[in-house]
Parts: structure tokens; C-alpha cells; sequence
């Protein structure tokens, strides 16, 4: 329905300030504050009413009162029933009563007061904040002064006063009254247990007290917040008078100066900002994560940094969202790329039935093979219709999904005499034969978040489909050009080869990739360690650190500046060891890193667990089985690497280049690698142990070859690092796990495949993470919150619902079924209004952003790639055992565990989009990578036993 009054954003304001909440994110709230007030009441409030109440009646029936409650009330509201007592013992069974009766108060106060935020904040979208927020602001408002800060006032009064002053001369009436009665009496003998029990009951007194007392101090320390005068955001810089308050009529009227103002004023803020949030970070974690750096001063510039989050963030104050509309966006962008990939596939489908000709009687097996190979390489490098958008056929786009197609798994693939019949001149049937309509029915029931459709190779011949199912080619569905994409073409395919475990190169490279995946991950050192191992891996190192202590310390093989010993004493308490730098007292780094790789003590070279700004640690091993040196560089752990990370910016390779001896012409790659590469190189060329160790005359392994190896930023360091070092070790190899995407140039990203092999796990997102496909990625994110219809419970419902269900055939894979869904969730892509405050916001801040692309065309329009020869391992099913459905649920479905992979060989710009998928980020992590990986090399017959054996030694020396 179109409405004619305008559309505001959604964040609340309260008592005047800017929320980070909107009026649809309090329905959570709401359900958590009643679940909580319900506690309160029966858990704690009902107890101490029923201890109060029964005491009462025990200490009535001592005045022998044949009504014994009015003599307790009028005890309680100061008559002279024990004239014994003190005459403020009434005091606390009265102030008692009060606090009860006025807890029950709040707490239901509370509960309908939470009940009617929960049904005002559930009308309307994202964008219909005027529904909603003009109430809410007033609910939310008196609920917090009157329940929160009034109501706990007085009840704590009426809580802490008794408790504090009165309850001594109390019990001493009680004393009093019970003088010397027989103890046998059975009212005796409950006051007994009264006594011996009151202090249970004041443990749930105490804990109501404390609950209230800290709902309190949180809600005046938030009013105070919220009360502090916010500040006028100027667009200026400190010293120009050019100043205005931005406004959406300041933007139509000042123009391009205007803008120059505002993009130097926003590098500005989060220049300030992320040296406020690496402060806070660094302190608040112990310097766990690192940051000393960042705290000291030591990192003076955060230029470059500001000004990548700039280009990306700057919305000139215009585009008023809040974090829960970032999160609704990612779902429903979930889904609608899964309808973009369900709708290519139910194209290829019907293609493939059109494209057969099942009545030919010269149809061999051979030919069926080779017409679905024929049917990839014409889908090769052309669009592939999407109904996407296109509701008034019934279809909008949703998340990706793609089909696996396993020969091994399909009907009468065993049974040769049926398919020698039906496929070897026989007369066929008009309808397809069950093995080709098995493939077809298989298009439209895809695992989940994949890009990737395997079909039989077209070598396959009838003993190789029915021995070696695996032989297969593949179908990758990659994003189009902009210049080529529409509503209708959204992707293209390209043919891809899958890697074959009966193909001795592909084993040799999976069997490396995995052995060498395993270095990457020793080097990320204790805290990976402990993550993966919380239980026994602190015992462990420590158990490790005290054998240390018992052994004579280790002097440097190859270079004597590291010693700062002196002697061969055993060290507890030094934190260098040998040829270690940089690690703790207690050795954590080094046996974390030993205990990774499965090394001996003496296959250790040299390890630098030093992290600055532009410095990554690294390790230098010997590989007995493998008969290789290698180099792990670690990744992005520390808050100084986060911000390397975000050194987006290119940087020249010319003068590099010039000075190790390759072609840096014309050539970039994200300016951090560079500065950590740059800072590797001296300390490699200062101790020169690689020399040492592999060409130096009398070098220890002359016939070992070198190997380069890292995860995420230091996967892509050590690519430039193999650039740099070819030269010298002609015969190296990189293999780097989950590099970033935005990370080289295509030239220098392609012309290193014969040297560098790159493995990416699924819908892992740092390979596919550039300038360009993060601004896809939130262009995508604002259009579709302007498309939802429905609050944002009902978003998250469809989302909790979709990862429940379980199983590789779902109702949901259905185009149609998910299509139906998903209108129900969204406005067609037609009809949302244009006319909307937020329309108009949107249109705002492309303007800004087109502005600020336009100022710096020349860094931004240098696209960047992943590097090497790039194999992805690919979801073709899933295990269902306890541990795996157990991981799922408690990682609410967004671990990877339990998922079964096979190796596809795939381009470089196969990685042009981000795959929206609840493992997208437990897809990088290192373990989850190596395991994968481990695994897959097991299936292709490889030995991936951690450590070398003494038989690799001796081979290795001799």
C-alpha cells in the first residue's frame, strides 16, 4: 500500500538524543524483560512472601490469640501486643509487607508495560519507524524514570531499611516472647527452624535487593548518558570558519566545496574513532590480542586507515540506520542470493532437457557424456537468466545455493547392464533415461551457499563413471560484469576442473596443500591452541615449560645475536629460548608451536613471535618428510594486524621489484602486505638463515627446497615474500591458505601459478573481501532494507527457521516455495516508494559516495585480486553425528562442522562476490581450513601424520 506520509529511519531518540536501537530491535528486549521479572516474582519474591507469611503465623499463635492474624497486624502497625519488645520491633515485619506489596507493584507495572512495548514495536518495516517510534519514545521514557529508576528507588527503601536497622530487635522480641516455652511444644519447634532457616530466606532477599540495586546504578549511569548535550557534528576542519551543521539542504546548497569539507572532516572522525576503540580494546583485553602499540603512541598515523573506512562509511549524516538494520539486510541478502543461484539452476535444468535428443538411436553412454560436457562449455562465458525480481511471475531472488551432482550417487549407476543397454545403440524410451532425470530433478535440490555444479567429465567413459565416480567437471556460477548484469542475468557460468584423487599431480597437490596448511596454523601459536583445545592445552604447555627447565638451553644453530645469555644454563624464567624471540616467560608461543606441527625441538630454526605495526611473526622449520624449509607467517590475530588489514589502499611494486629482481611494472598490492613484507625481508636478510640452511657453502640442507606458507595476511605476504625471494631459490613454492582478496594486481596475482597454490574453504569471506565487492556487498545491504515489508522478529524468525532445517533435500531449495517465502518478506523491487525519507537518504549518500569515489579515481579504480593457482573446496554434503548437530546448535548453525568438501580448481575472479552464508566466517579460520583440508587429503589416499619419523630424518641427511 503506498502511504503519502513520509518514512523516517528507524533509530529511537530518547530525551532527546540518538539511540544505537530502533523502535522494532525492543520486541527482544521486551521478551527478556519479562522472562526476568518473572524470575524475580517466583523465584525470589515468592519465597521470601511465604517465609514472611509463615513466620507470622508462628509467632501469632505464641500470644495464644484465637484471631491470630489481627494480632499480628495490629502488632505490625505499632500496637502494644508485646509490650515487651522494643517499640521498634514492628518496624521490620511492617517496612517487610510494604516492600513486598510495592515489588509486586513494579514488577507487574513492568510486565504490562513491557507487554506494550512488545505490540507497538512489532508494526510496520524497518523504514515505518513513524508507526512506531513517536509512542515508543514516550513508553520507553516514563517506563524508565517511573519503573526503573522511581520504582527501584522506593522499593530498595522499603528493602534496605528493615534489613539494616530493624531486624536485631526483632528477633530479640521473638527471644522475649518465646521465653522459656517447652521446647517439645510443636510450635516451639517450628520457630525453631525459623530461626535456624531466616538466613536462607535472606540469601533471595539479598539477591532481589542486588538485582534491583544494579538495575539502578545501570539505569542512572544510561539517563546520564543520554542527558550529556550531544555534540553538533560539524563538517569543517578545526581551523576553517566554513561552518554549518550538516542537513540535507547544507548538501543541495554548498555544493563540490561543500564536499571537500566533509570527506577531509569524516577522515577526521574515524581517525578519532579508531584510535579510541584500539585504546579501549587493548586495555580492556590485557594486551591479549596485542595493542601496546596502538596505546603508546608508537602508531602515530592512522591516515591511511581512516580514510579506507571513510570511503566506505560516509554517509554525510544522512543515512540514519542502526546495527540491527545491518543484521536484517544480511538476511534477507541470504536469501535472495540463494533465489538467484535456485533460479539459474532451474534454467540450466530446463536447458538440458531441451538440448537432449533422448529418441536418437545412435546414442551411445560415450555421447550422453559428452553432450552434458558440450551443454557446460555453451553455458561457458555467457548469461545465465535469473527471475530474479520478476514478481509478477511468481519468482524474487534469494541466497545461493548450488547442486552437487555425484555419479557414484545416482540411480542404476551400477547396474552396467542397464546403462550398456539404454546407452549403446538400444532404442530409448521418450522420457529421459532415470540416470539423466535423476541429474535434472538434482538441479533443483542443492546444498546450501554454494556457487559450484558438477557434472561427469568428458573423458568419462563407461568403466571410468561406474569405477571413479569422482572424475567430474564443474559448472562455476560467478557474479557478471556490472556493465553486463541486470535483474534478468545475474551470473555467468564458467567451466571448472575438479580435482581427480586418481590423478597423481592432483594428489600431490592436495597431500602439499594439506601438510603445509598445517605450519600456517602452528605459527598462529597459544591462543589458537587453546581455542581448539580449551580443556587439556593450558596443562599441556605448562607441562611442556617445567621439562624445559631440566634440559640445558639450546644455543643458536646458525647466528649468535639472539643468545643474550650467555651460557648454557637451564632457563625458567627467560622469555627468549634458542632461536626464539619474542615469546613469554612460560614459553607458550613456542610449544603451542611445536605442539601445531608436531616437530621435534631440533626441527625449530628460528621463530620471531614479535608483533608490532607492519611486523608479523613468522617461524623458520625443517619438513624432514617433505624434505623442505619452510616459513610460516602468521595472520591477522592482534589489533595492530586488524589495522594492517584495512591498508586497503594499492601500493607500487616498481621500485620492489627493481631491487630483488622480478617485474614490478605497473604492478600494486594492498599497501599492508607490502609494509610486513618489507619488515620480514630485514629480518631474514640480517640473520641470513635461509642462506645457511640452503645455499651457503657447506649449508646444512643443500638439496631441501623451500617453502612459503601462511593464513589470511600472511597467506598474501607470503606470495610477495616468494616474488622477492625466486630469484635466490628458483625451486620455492608458496602455499598460501585464505589470502585476502583485495591483495594484488591481476598481472602479479595470475603469473605466480606456477609457483604459488591458493586454497579457499567454501563461503569463506576474507578471499572474496576487495573495494569493490564490499561496496556491492552494502549497496546490495541498503537496497533490500527498503524492501522489507514485515518487522524485523519475522526476519529473524525466517532465518532461525531456514537454519533448523536439516538435510540436503528442503522445501525451501524449491525456487517456487522460496520465492513464495520470500514475497511474503519483501516488496516487489518495482514497487517500493521512491517517495520515502529513506529513498531520499539513500539517494543522498550515493551522491556523497559518488562524490568521494570521484576524488579518488585513481587508487579505487585499481582492482585487486587473490593470487596463484586457486583451489576451492567445495560443500558436496554433510555427516549427521551427534558432535557435528551438537557444534550446529551451539554455534546456532554458523559452524562448518560435519560438512563433506571435494577440491575444484577455480579463477581468480571467481571470487567477485560475497557468498552470504552462516559459515562465512568459520570458513576462515585457520583450524577449520587445515582439518578440511586433512580430510579431503586422506579421501585422495595421502598420509597427513602430523610430525617426520626418524626414517624421514636419516633420508632427509643423507
Amino acid at each position: 500500500i503506498q502511504r503519502d506520509n513520509s518514512f523516517i529511519m528507524p533509530s529511537l531518540h530518547l530525551f532527546g538524543r540518538r539511540s544505537v536501537f530502533a523502535g522494532d530491535d525492543l520486541q527482544p528486549a521486551a521478551i527478556l524483560n519479562v522472562f526476568m521479572r518473572t524470575l524475580q516474582l517466583f523465584v525470589l519474591l515468592v519465597p521470601i512472601a511465604y517465609h514472611a507469611s509463615h513466620e507470622a503465623h508462628i509467632i501469632t499463635h505464641f500470644q495464644g490469640d484465637e484471631e491470630a492474624s489481627a494480632s499480628f497486624f495490629r502488632y505490625i502497625f505499632g500496637g502494644d501486643l508485646y509490650k515487651e519488645c522494643d517499640e521498634t520491633s514492628h518496624y521490620f515485619p511492617l517496612l517487610l509487607y510494604l516492600y513486598l506489596i510495592a515489588t509486586l507493584g513494579q514488577l507487574s507495572l513492568s510486565v504490562i508495560t513491557e507487554y506494550v512495548i512488545y505490540r507497538i514495536s512489532s508494526v510496520g518495516a524497518p523504514i515505518e519507524d513513524d508507526l512506531r517510534s513517536p509512542i515508543l519514545q514516550k513508553i520507553v521514557e516514563k517506563k524508565w524514570i517511573w519503573t526503573s529508576i522511581v520504582g527501584n528507588m522506593i522499593v530498595l527503601t522499603f528493602g534496605l531499611t528493615p534489613l539494616l536497622n530493624y531486624k536485631d530487635v526483632y528477633y530479640e522480641c521473638h527471644d522475649i516472647i518465646i521465653g522459656d516455652r517447652d521446647e517439645n511444644d510443636e510450635i516451639s519447634k517450628d520457630y525453631l527452624e525459623i530461626l535456624l532457616g531466616k538466613r536462607v530466606w535472606w540469601i533471595f532477599w539479598i539477591v532481589l535487593l542486588t538485582s534491583q540495586g544494579i538495575e539502578l546504578v545501570f539505569s542512572l549511569a544510561a539517563l546520564g548518558r543520554f542527558l550529556q548535550k550531544e555534540k553538533a557534528i560539524q563538517f569543517i576542519g578545526q581551523n576553517n570558519n566554513y561552518g554549518t551543521n550538516w542537513t540535507e539542504e547544507d548538501y543541495s546548497i554548498h555544493g563540490p566545496r561543500y564536499h571537500q569539507h566533509h570527506h577531509e572532516l569524516a577522515e577526521e572522525m574515524w581517525d578519532t574513532r579508531c584510535r579510541n576503540f584500539c585504546k579501549c580494546a587493548a586495555s580492556s583485553t590485557c594486551y591479549l590480542f596485542g595493542g601496546r602499540d596502538l596505546v603508546d603512541g608508537v602508531v602515530g598515523d592512522y591516515g591511511q586507515v581512516s580514510r579506507a573506512l571513510a570511503d566506505y562509511f560516509e554517509d554525510g549524516g544522512v543515512l540514519d540506520l542502526v546495527p540491527s538494520d545491518i543484521a536484517a539486510g544480511f538476511i534477507m541478502l541470504q536469501r535472495i542470493q540463494r533465489q538467484r543461484v535456485l533460479d539459474v539452476r532451474r534454467n540450466i535444468a530446463e536447458d538440458m532437457k531441451k538440448e537432449y535428443d533422448f529418441n536418437r538411436s545412435e546414442s551411445s553412454r560415450s555421447s550422453v557424456s559428452h553432450n552434458m560436457h558440450s551443454f557446460g562449455d555453451s553455458r561457458s562465458d555467457r548469461m545465465i537468466s535469473s527471475a530474479i525480481d520478476h514478481f509478477e511471475e511468481g519468482t524474487i531472488g534469494t541466497a545461493g545455493v548450488s547442486n552437487i551432482l555425484m555419479p557414484g550417487k545416482l540411480p542404476h549407476d551400477n547396474d552396467t547392464d542397464y546403462l550398456n543397454e539404454m546407452l549403446a545403440g538400444g532404442s530409448l524410451s521418450i522420457h529421459p533415461p532415470p540416470i539423466v532425470d535423476d541429474m535434472l530433478t538434482s538441479v533443483l535440490q542443492p546444498l546450501p551457499y554454494s556457487r559450484m555444479l558438477l557434472f561427469p567429465h568428458a573423458d568419462s567413459n563407461t568403466a571410468q563413471l561406474a569405477s571413479s565416480p569422482h572424475r567430474t567437471s564443474a559448472l562455476m556460477l560467478r557474479r557478471a560484469p556490472d556493465e553486463e548484469r541486470d535483474s534478468e542475468h545475474w551470473y555467468e557460468a564458467q567451466e571448472r576442473k575438479v580435482l581427480d584423487k586418481d590423478d597423481e599431480a592432483d594428489r600431490h597437490l592436495i597431500a602439499e596443500g594439506a601438510r603445509y596448511a598445517r605450519h600456517s596454523l602452528s605459527i598462529y601459536t597459544w591462543l589458537l591452541y587453546f581455542y581448539m583445545q580449551p580443556v587439556g592445552s593450558m596443562p599441556y604447555l605448562l607441562y611442556c615449560r617445567l621439562s624445559e627447565c631440566c634440559r640445558p638451553k639450546r644455543r643458536p644453530r646458525f647466528f649468535n645475536d639472539l643468545d643474550t645469555s650467555g651460557d648454557n644454563r637451564s632457563s625458567c624464567c627467560s622469555e627468549d629460548h634458542g632461536d626464539t624471540i619474542g615469546d613469554n616467560c612460560l614459553h607458550l608461543h613456542r610449544n603451542a608451536l611445536m605442539a601445531h606441527s608436531g616437530l621435534e625441538d631440533t626441527d625449530l630454526i628460528y621463530a620471531n613471535f614479535i608483533n608490532k605495526y607492519n611486523q608479523m611473526p613468522y617461524c623458520i622449520v625443517v619438513d624432514h618428510k617433505w624434505h623442505s624449509v619452510v616459513i610460516s607467517i602468521r595472520g591477522t590475530l592482534s589489533l595492530e594486524d586488524c589495522l594492517v588489514d584495512v591498508l586497503v589502499d594499492p601500493e607500487g611494486l616498481e621500485g620492489l621489484g627493481q631491487q630483488y629482481g622480478f617485474d614490478g611494472q605497473g604492478q600494486y598490492c594492498h599497501s599492508g602486505v607490502l609494509a610486513c613484507v618489507q619488515a620480514l625481508m630485514k629480518d631474514l636478510e640480517r640473520h641470513r638463515i635461509l642462506e645457511s640452511l640452503l645455499s651457503d657453502v657447506g649449508a646444512e640442507y643443500p638439496h631441501y627446497k623451500l617453502r612459503l606458507t601462511g593464513h589470511s595476511l600472511g597467506a598474501g605476504c607470503a606470495t610477495l615474500l616468494g616474488y622477492i625471494l625466486r630469484r635466490r631459490f628458483p625451486d620455492l613454492k608458496v602455499i598460501a591458505i585464505s589470502p585476502p582478496g583485495g591483495c594484488f594486481t591481476w598481472k602479479f596475482a595470475t603469473e605466480c601459478k606456477d609457483f604459488v597454490t591458493t586454497f579457499v574453504l567454501d563461503s569463506d569471506l576474507v578471499p572474496r573481501l576487495s573495494v569493490a565487492t564490499m561496496e556491492h556487498l552494502r549497496d546490495e545491504i541498503l537496497d533490500v532494507l527498503g524492501r522489507i515489508k514485515v518487522n524485523k522478529m519475522q526476519v529473524a524468525k525466517s532465518f532461525v527457521s531456514q537454519s533448523l532445517r536439516r538435510g540436503d533435500l528442503k522445501d525451501s531449495d524449491d525456487p517456487d516455495s522460496l520465492a513464495k517465502e520470500n514475497l511474503e518478506l519483501l516488496h516487489p523491487k518495482d514497487f517500493v516508494p521512491t517517495n520515502s525519507t529513506f529513498h531520499r537518504q539513500l539517494e543522498n549518500f550515493q551522491a556523497i559516495q559518488r562524490d568521494r569515489r570521484e576524488t579518488r579515481r585513481e587508487i579505487r579504480d585499481i582492482e585487486l585480486y587473490p593470487p596463484g593457482r586457486m583451489v576451492h573446496l567445495v560443500k558436496i554434503g554433510e555427516r549427521s553425528t551427534c558432535l557435528d548437530n551438537l557444534a550446529k546448535i551451539i554455534t546456532c548453525c554458523t559452524s562448518n562442522a560435519g560438512y563433506e568438501y571435494t577440491p575444484v580448481e577455480v579463477d581468480n575472479k571467481d571470487f567477485n562476490e560475497i557468498v552470504v552464508s552462516p559459515t562465512m566466517a568459520f570458513d576462515h579460520f585457520p583450524n577449520r581450513v587445515t582439518l578440511e583440508l586433512e580430510r579431503v587429503a586422506e579421501s585422495f589416499g595421502a598420509d597427513t601424520a602430523l610430525g617426520s619419523t626418524e626414517a624421514d630424518r636419516i633420508r632427509g641427511e643423507t
